[in-house]
């Protein structure tokens, strides 16, 4: 009586996904949107993949409002000006058990 499998573990596409199969996530996305479910997406799309795959491709590395590179100069500088004001470590008070 457990939970039903999201997918067909036999059929599905496991390891790095290919530049086609992005553009077909992708395009499918920006055209229908998830519609909230995330399990019926890869068949609709035309995907073997997982619903989790999917979802975790479009989440991680996809949406376009992501921004992947370097950070800025200014970015640097104020991470680098709290790291010193603050330190590595988190407010000992934060952690009871500590």
């Amino acid at each position: 009586m457990g939970r039903a499998p999201c997918c067909d573990k036999e059929n599905v596409k496991r390891g790095p996904w290919s530049p086609e199969e992005d553009a077909k996530l992708k395009d499918y996305i920006e055209k229908q949107g998830t519609g909230g479910n995330w399990i019926t997406l890869p068949r609709k799309a035309g995907l073997r993949r997982c619903g989790k795959s999917c979802r975790l491709r479009w989440l991680n590395y996809l949406r376009p409002n992501i921004r992947h590179g370097d950070f800025t100069e200014e970015e640097d500088n104020i991470i680098c000006s709290l790291f010193a004001s603050i330190g590595s470590r988190l407010k000992k008070s934060s952690f009871n058990f500590l």
